[in-house]
């Protein structure tokens, strides 16, 4: 019996994937894509249509052959809010969204964080979730990153010791995510592009005359290290203990040395790179007659990211939706 609930679950998930992707399918086309035998698929979609996952839609009429309903993912059957703690001109503020399961954006507003204290992000869900659009989760992105579920390294160190997920999941009951921005911008710039889960992807988060970052992602998951602190790329050896680069230009020669080393330690299919200023074509140039990559057996694909923000608000969607098993 128990084997049975187990494949029967699976089945389940195998269906919403693949109307999740497509949008809208035939039962037919379910059960191709799914290798699920039309009988079984016929039930399995009656369930989901009845729990309100799918809706029936139109009666398709082929010029041969019987005619067949068309059935749609709701992707209003669950909603999120994102959270997204940004930096403008020197001060942090929240960006907010509440976003169906494709995306669409319901709502949207900014939250000024005049005193940066866990009160403000708190004050922020609580008004999000007072809203009439029913909240599945929470996923935030932060300017820093975590150690358990307690931030230990943050912009000016002034989210250190906050606990969102305790703080603000404790409180209403709901999933919440909490995650590095930089992270995100990398995961949502390949869900946006499309890049193939298989792939190992190399993000290099890096501001000019700041310090770099650095995440690998792969098969929909990031590589974190002990601790949560792979990819702090302003420890390798040629910048540990240096202030910020001084120049544009000193920045983007730190970065084509990072990209070298990394190419050489991990050989990704990817690298996707967020700097203001760097245009694709600066930066293959730059690969071109620095030279560093000459020698290297593997050869990477390099793109350049134009919105950092937008790219955090696309992982920030993946985040959320990180607990559906037949997305993962």
């Amino acid at each position: 019996m128990e084997n049975k609930h187990v494949v029967k679950a699976a089945n389940l998930n195998r269906i919403r994937r693949i109307l999740f992707k497509y949008g809208s399918a035939t039962k037919a086309k379910l059960a191709s894509e799914s290798d699920i035998s039309t009988v079984t698929v016929n039930g399995l979609v009656k369930e989901l249509v009845e729990a309100g996952e799918f809706i029936g839609g139109e009666l398709i009429h082929p010029k041969i052959g019987r005619p067949s309903v068309h059935y749609h993912f709701n992707y209003n059957f669950e909603h999120y809010a994102l959270l997204s703690i940004q930096e403008t001109a020197g001060k942090l503020h929240i960006v907010a969204r509440i976003v169906n399961m494709r995306g669409d954006v319901k709502l949207a507003k900014d939250y000024p964080m005049e005193n940066v204290k866990i009160d403000a992000v708190v004050d922020a869900a609580t008004e999000i979730l007072a809203e009439e659009i029913a909240i599945s989760g929470i996923a935030i992105s932060i300017p820093g990153k975590t150690v358990g579920s307690k931030i230990a390294v943050s912009w000016h160190n002034a989210l250190n010791g906050w606990d969102l997920e305790a703080e603000i999941g404790n409180r209403f009951g709901i999933p919440v995510h909490v995650e590095n921005d930089a992270n995100l911008a990398t995961i949502g710039y390949c869900k946006a592009m499309k890049i193939p889960e298989s792939d190992y992807v190399v993000g290099i988060y890096y501001l000019p005359m700041s310090m770099p970052g650095a995440s690998l992602f792969h098969n929909n998951q990031l590589f974190r290290g002990q601790n949560g602190l792979a990819g702090e790329a302003r420890y390798l050896p040629q910048l540990i203990g240096q202030d910020c680069a001084s120049s544009f230009a000193e920045s983007v020669q730190n970065l084509l040395e990072i990209i070298g080393i990394y190419n050489s330690l991990l050989a990704p299919h990817t690298f996707v790179i967020h700097m203001t200023g760097l245009s694709q074509s600066e930066l293959m140039t730059r690969i071109s007659e620095d030279g560093i990559l000459q020698g290297q057996p593997n050869e990477a694909q390099f793109f350049c990211a134009d919105s950092f923000d937008e790219d955090v608000m696309a992982g920030l969607q993946w985040l959320a939706m990180s607990d559906l098993a037949y997305l993962t």
